[in-house]
């Protein structure tokens, strides 16, 4: 009962506290919430997007699927050009991307992450796909920093090396399956001369046949599609400006009216 007591009086101070003060508190937060209103409205403002992609990256690296590591290299080289961003070195980030420096100072924030998926056992595995995320000044340049971003990849020495050595393994694991099948072709022939192809063994033969087939296609469209970065969606065109003025102005509030509390306080001692 007394802790309740003691609460309602504390309670009825602070009012009586704030009453007193009203006119000074809310000079005072007046000027806060004005003051980040005004610098939102004068600050350059920014957009920010998204796109998703894939990368055959981790086919050309012979990586085992495991957990996130699908798209993980692709992702990595994304984040690294945050470094860029943060030094403010648009010059070397222009580079990289092959576009103009005045396209890359445009560039307030580029993040990439893994995309997963929930299955019915309420567990999250990795997708072959992974998002970027883009803040930009310049809603204008967007396109072009998309198709920097695929210069980018297509020009690294890292991935230029792997992509080449799967093409040329790719070549050659195609030219060993047309020698199988040239091979089991062959058998069929003689088999035939024998009266072997309409039994167990034929069918056997068959069925290798259509395996290496099927193999062969799925090398042949890998080779031709798995590009070092495809956008499966491209970034959005946004033309609403992210400026936050809601969420500031109402931090500013708060906090310029703590801080209010703190000047009435030191008012009201001194006054005594």
């Amino acid at each position: 009962m007394t802790e309740e007591l003691n609460l309602s009086k504390l309670f009825a101070n602070f009012v009586k506290f704030t009453s007193r003060n009203s006119k000074l508190l809310l000079i005072i937060v007046v000027i806060g919430v004005a003051g980040v209103i005004g610098y939102q409205k004068l600050k350059t403002p920014y957009y920010e997007t998204q796109a998703i992609c894939m990368s055959g990256i981790s086919e050309y690296e012979r990586q085992e699927q495991i957990e996130d590591l699908s798209q993980r290299t692709a992702i990595d080289l994304i984040n690294h050009l945050q470094i860029n961003v943060e030094n403010k070195d648009y010059s070397a980030l222009a580079t990289l991307l092959h576009v103009d420096k005045n396209v890359a100072a445009t560039i307030k924030k580029i993040e990439a992450e893994q995309l997963y998926q929930q299955d019915m056992n309420e567990k999250f595995y990795a997708l072959n796909k992974f998002e970027i995320s883009l803040t930009v000044f310049d809603n204008a340049k967007i396109s072009k920093i998309q198709n920097g971003l695929v210069h980018y990849f297509d020009h690294n020495k890292f991935v230029q090396k792997y992509h080449e050595r799967y093409g040329l393994s790719n070549k050659k694991i195609v030219s060993d399956i047309e020698n199988e099948r040239k091979v089991l072709g062959d058998i069929r022939v003689a088999g035939n001369n024998v009266s072997i192809n309409s039994g167990q063994d034929g069918q056997l033969i068959s069925n290798q046949v259509v395996a290496l087939s099927t193999l062969r296609e799925e090398i042949i469209t890998k080779d031709s599609l798995l590009v070092p970065l495809e956008f499966v969606v491209d970034f959005a065109k946004i033309n609403q400006k992210e400026d936050g003025i809601l969420v500031w102005a109402g931090l500013a509030a708060v906090l310029s009216f703590i801080f209010g509390l703190f000047v009435a306080i030191i008012r009201e001692v001194k006054i005594k």
